[in-house]
């Protein structure tokens, strides 16, 4: 089963897969993570193992494994709710597609609107 996640923006709640959301958030802020958090991060969501092989890899517990991915989450989600870079690069991804279509002088107030725009697309 598939766990949904929620951004939260200033308006707007979007609904999309957990592992996406962080792997994008970590492609943009992972740096800013400390490289022990970065590793654990990445064992979980880019390697895909569990916490108990994480543990068993690292030698520290299951409990601080849970913790350094609890606090790399929200240390993620709060990088994009102060410079909502993510944000700025999904509707920046979707005035170019706007740009792309056939009909551009349809699209116009579209594109116009998205780039006045707070929220995500």
């Amino acid at each position: 089963m598939c766990k949904v996640f929620k951004l939260y923006t200033f308006f707007k709640v979007i609904p999309m897969d957990k592992n996406v959301e962080f792997t994008l958030l970590y492609d943009i802020y992972g740096k800013l993570l400390t490289q022990k958090q970065q590793e654990i991060f990445e064992e979980y969501y880019l390697y895909n193992l569990s916490l108990r092989e994480i543990a068993e890899n690292k030698n520290i517990s299951y409990q601080a494994v849970r913790d350094s991915i609890k606090s790399s989450e929200s240390t993620l989600l709060n990088f994009e709710n102060v410079t909502k870079t993510l944000s700025l690069t999904k509707r920046m991804k979707k005035a170019y597609e706007l740009c792309d279509s056939e009909d551009l002088n349809k699209k116009r107030q579209q594109l116009k609107k998205l780039l006045r725009s707070e929220d995500d697309i």
